[in-house]
């Protein structure tokens, strides 16, 4: 079950051009630059990947596998005499509909999210809502992610100075939401966003298995055998496993430019992270904790592996559209501890978990005292557990 509000089907959304008549430097307003914007959005052709183009459009579906996609609707430079533009500072302004306010008139024709271009020097995206801001400095994984955060409720996966966990575990250019460098979004992300489905994910919690995971940057869902993701543990937090590649212009990135959250991901093969958030459109985080913890620092190639919390993680090789894995997780049954518990009670939750109870002791007036094996031992299916009872204190 997610928490975000996917992103399925087309979203109409307002892309702003905001002139400030007092800025310092003063504004430039570039040469045609309603098309350059819609352009930027539609059709953006990178010389720095052989001409693919890395569109905001283009860019929605294809890490949707074409679930979601969006209509722009590029309006008329409007003027602001303020040196910082918030988000909702046109929220309230009067529009060429007599008595209607911008932000309304924008909603009458069906926009569903809009995003202020201004011409600062960068590092301006943010997001209010309906409304979000960015520079035209600013790269195109900046305003996808304000438009999400706007669309979804997702919030930000990067490290945040008060989180207990260090900066370099962040899952940073594995994830759009993450760095905002137009790379793919986790397996994680995209099932909150919509984008793929619960029955994507395979879950491992024990014993020995091996498994074939597509690339995640490839058109999901895959077809079986393939997989998009393995889920470690049945409890909270859980790990995921997923393969990344260099498959496409976003994946790549652009490495001969200057901008470094322009470089793609860091390294292809198999990537663990560890979820420790339970609802990733909350802020504060829970427990001052990343949302998504990076132990692969560097991804897992052929022959090498991880282990981590009673899981081994192996790539046993390579594949044409990722990789194969060996995963061992924790042998045997774990035993429920029913300490304290009536003799009717702990023989149910045995049995549930497998096992087989043996009651030494009166039924009566007692519970169980103490128990072999302890809870939390695994032992092999249909073992025996014995429970020793004892009297009730009175």
């Amino acid at each position: 079950m997610t928490s975000a509000t996917p992103w399925i089907g087309s979203k109409r959304i307002a892309f702003v051009p905001v002139y400030r008549s007092n800025a310092a430097p003063p504004d430039q307003i570039p040469l045609d630059w309603i098309n350059v914007i819609t352009n930027r959005v539609l059709n953006n052709p990178r010389p720095e990947v052989n001409g693919a183009d890395r569109s905001l459009r283009g860019w929605l579906r294809s890490v949707s596998s074409g679930i979601a996609d969006m209509e722009p609707l590029v309006t008329e430079i409007q003027t602001v005499n303020k040196q910082t533009v918030e988000p909702g500072d046109l929220e309230e302004n009067p529009s060429e509909e007599p008595g209607v306010s911008f932000g309304q008139f924008l909603r009458n024709q069906g926009v569903e999210a809009a995003i202020l271009i201004t011409l600062g020097r960068g590092g301006g995206g943010t997001n209010d809502g309906f409304w979000s801001k960015a520079d035209m400095a600013d790269s195109n994984g900046v305003w996808l992610m304000e438009l999400i955060h706007g669309l979804t409720g997702f919030k930000d996966l990067y490290h945040f100075n008060d989180d207990v966990d260090p900066r370099w575990r962040s899952i940073d250019f594995f994830d759009e939401m993450a760095s905002a460098s137009q790379t793919h979004p986790t397996a994680f992300t995209k099932n909150e966003l919509g984008w793929l489905n619960n029955s994507a994910f395979k879950s491992h919690s024990e014993g020995s298995a091996n498994y074939s995971l597509q690339y995640i940057s490839l058109t999901q869902p895959p077809i079986a055998p393939r997989l998009t993701a393995i889920r470690l543990g049945k409890s909270f937090p859980y790990m995921i496993v997923e393969a990344r590649g260099k498959t496409d212009q976003f994946e790549t990135g652009m490495p001969t430019t200057l901008d470094p959250y322009e470089h793609g991901i860091p390294s292809e093969g198999v990537i663990v992270y560890l979820v420790q958030t339970r609802n990733p459109t909350e802020v504060p985080r829970q427990g001052n904790k990343l949302p998504l913890y990076l132990l692969t620092l560097t991804a897992l190639r052929p022959g090498e592996s991880i282990t981590q919390d009673e899981f081994k993680i192996r790539v046993t090789g390579a594949l044409n559209d990722g990789f194969a894995v060996h995963i061992t997780g924790p042998q045997g049954i774990l035993v429920p501890s029913v300490i304290g518990a009536k003799a009717h009670d702990a023989r149910l939750a045995i049995q549930h978990a497998g096992l087989v109870a043996i009651i030494k002791g009166s039924v009566t007036n007692t519970t169980v005292g103490t128990q072999t094996p302890e809870g939390g031992d695994r032992v092999p299916p249909g073992s025996k557990v014995r429970l020793f009872m004892t009297k009730d204190e009175l």
